[in-house]
């Protein structure tokens, strides 16, 4: 709603016109008796001021304002005194007449009678000194006392643009800012302690056109984004800030070396964790996985060559074009961080080459510091092959104890590996699709039972509180998907196929050996991929508390996967596709060293980010 002056006969209205000729507008006091003594001045016949009713700048004296800071103010208990009032309102001033006076203007009276030079100078401005509004005696006087006025005038309108751009400047330095967003939570306290560092940066100067950004503007802008994305995409869309675009954020990081190989920046920087804290980042697991690659060569900025080939980080030039990638990071097992530390190109890695690449990263994290306790990778054949070749034995007769460790090749120590269960749980549940029928000691483990569990539940409209559906049966297209096989091989299935056996469904009648297959290997999966601390039963840490219990079952376990035999009286462990059974030393050794355990499995997606 528009603001009027609510001075009689006053037009002024608060718009950007009126506030470029310097007119200001203030509001009444809130103190009840200042606000009745301004109400009394304007002399308005029934007027009460509200809280947004205003009072311009011409109604104030000049020595009212208060124009030392960059708002102007006014000046505590001052009154509106210069009004335009009509004759009626206006107050008569009654001057004392004394015989003195009454002669001087007599006398005044009669000499402009008498001299008519003085009478003709009358047309003229009579110069006056008591007053700094009056006009000299002279034409030329005048002229000069105008333009002194202009160029007054000039300056406080230059004055004033001035203190509005500084005033504009302190709202868009990075410190203003930094209170705005921690009330809205857009970044934490430790955010904020890090971007005081570029509290007086100028934020305004980043919408120049052509402009270069600065190194200063690049690390505010960076540190922004990479640990307040929310807080960045605020002060760009909401609040407008010519902040970069996030793909120009990206072409900055670019910069950095990501060829194959060692990550040398990455290994500083863990170095440097070490050192600050040993206890967490001094002890890790090594985690390796491959992934395949669609064939494509493109050409490289950076680099000015081709990429695409094997690439081994060696500096020789493959002309074969990469099919796999060979992903490296290091897990903390006492703290919640992984950190990856080499990626290879490749197209059929040898079991030879992979050893020495699998070495040549634990010298590396030796020389920093950083002892690796364990290896996790997944049941491919080179990576049994590569175990065996580094000193396991993990393809001997698994009747008697396997080796499932091998020397460091620096220290010695001994370097203990693990199939990572997750990988596990699907061949688990891929031998099964494919073997079935699987004979044991109380009956045949049949996948036909799942796939009747199917039927019966999409029949009914019914879970009987299980996840089961066509892609966790047709999962030809869903192999890389942990949760389905999880989801398969579950307690819940389990329990579900007895309900259906005990309802008096004739298709679940020897459904008990599948059951109890199914019940097997999701403790194990449970015991092998134990991660939170707080958690009860089989998904509980390892620990002196539960480890004869665990130690039992695991040894219950590794007796019933023994004695599965395939169709054609064939052990199971003598297949094809036969199951690794971790011993029992393994974990002891672990547990010695470690007082929880926590593997974590390599995340295709976050291999994708980095490849």
């Amino acid at each position: 709603m528009p603001q009027f002056c609510s001075a009689y006969s006053c037009l002024n209205l608060r718009t950007v016109d009126v506030r470029d000729r310097g007119i200001t507008f203030h509001k009444f006091p809130k103190d009840k008796e200042r606000r009745k003594r301004w109400e009394i001045a304007l002399r308005r016949d029934g007027f009460t001021a509200s809280d947004s009713s205003v009072l311009c700048s011409e109604h104030f004296k000049t020595e009212d304002f208060d124009k030392t800071g960059q708002i102007v103010r006014l000046r505590a208990d001052v009154m509106p005194s210069i009004f335009s009032f009509p004759v009626h309102l206006q107050r008569v001033e009654n001057y004392r007449t004394t015989i003195t006076s009454t002669k001087a203007q007599s006398s005044e009276y009669v000499a402009s009678q008498d001299d008519p030079e003085t009478c003709s100078s009358d047309l003229q401005p009579q110069s006056n000194d008591d007053h700094c509004y009056a006009l000299p005696a002279s034409l030329t006087a005048v002229t000069a006392k105008h333009k002194r006025a202009l160029a007054r005038v000039e300056y406080l309108e230059r004055d004033k643009k001035n203190t509005m751009a500084r005033e504009k400047r302190a709202k868009t330095t990075a410190k203003s800012l930094l209170g705005e967003l921690s009330e809205k939570n857009l970044i934490t306290e430790e955010l904020k302690e890090r971007l005081e560092f570029y509290s007086d940066l100028q934020l305004e100067f980043m919408e120049k056109k052509g402009h270069e950004y600065s190194n200063e503007y690049r690390e505010f802008a960076l540190t922004l984004h990479l640990h307040g994305p929310k807080a960045y995409k605020y002060l760009r869309e909401k609040r407008r800030f010519p902040l970069p675009h996030p793909h120009t954020l990206q072409r900055w990081l670019c910069s950095v070396d990501d060829r194959p190989g060692l990550n040398k920046m990455m290994l500083d920087m863990l170095e440097r964790k070490c050192q600050e804290d040993h206890a967490k980042y001094g002890f890790v697991a090594l985690i390796l996985d491959a992934m395949a690659i669609r064939k494509h060569v493109q050409y490289n900025l950076h680099t000015q060559s081709l990429s695409g080939f094997v690439d081994l980080g060696d500096g020789n030039n493959e002309t074969e074009v990469a099919t796999e990638a060979l992903m490296f990071m290091v897990v903390g097992l006492q703290g919640h961080w992984k950190a990856p530390i080499a990626y290879y190109l490749t197209a059929s890695l040898s079991p030879d080459t992979q050893k020495v690449l699998v070495s040549h990263a634990l010298e590396e994290l030796h020389a920093r510091g950083i002892r690796v306790l364990c290896i996790t990778m997944d049941g491919h054949a080179t990576n049994i092959s590569m175990c065996n070749q580094l000193g396991c034995e993990l393809k001997g007769n698994p009747q008697e104890p396997l080796k499932t460790n091998f020397p460091h090749p620096v220290t010695g120590e001994k370097v203990f590996v693990m199939m990572d269960p997750c990988h596990m749980l699907k061949l688990t549940r891929n031998m099964l699709q494919a073997y079935s029928p699987i004979a044991t000691t109380t009956g045949h483990i049949n996948w036909r039972y799942i796939n009747h569990l199917n039927d019966v539940q999409k029949q009914h409209g019914l879970h009987a509180a299980n996840k089961i559906s066509d892609k966790h049966v047709y999962f030809e297209n869903h192999k890389m998907r942990v949760s389905l096989a999880a989801q398969t091989l579950s307690r819940s299935v389990s329990v579900a196929l007895r309900t259906m056996r005990d309802l008096g469904y004739s298709l679940f009648k020897d459904c008990e050996a599948t059951a109890a297959f199914i019940e097997m290997i999701d403790r194990m999966f449970d015991t092998m991929n134990a991660r939170n601390p707080l958690a009860k039963g089989f998904k509980a840490p390892m620990g002196s508390w539960n480890w004869m219990e665990r130690k039992a079952f695991l040894s219950r376990a590794r007796e019933y996967l023994l004695t599965l035999l395939t169709k054609d009286g064939t052990p199971l462990h003598r297949s094809k596709r036969f199951i690794k059974i971790v011993h029992e030393k393994f974990l002891i050794s672990v547990l010695l060293s470690i007082k929880f355990l926590r593997w974590t499995v390599l995340c295709i997606k976050f291999i994708r980010c980095y490849c």
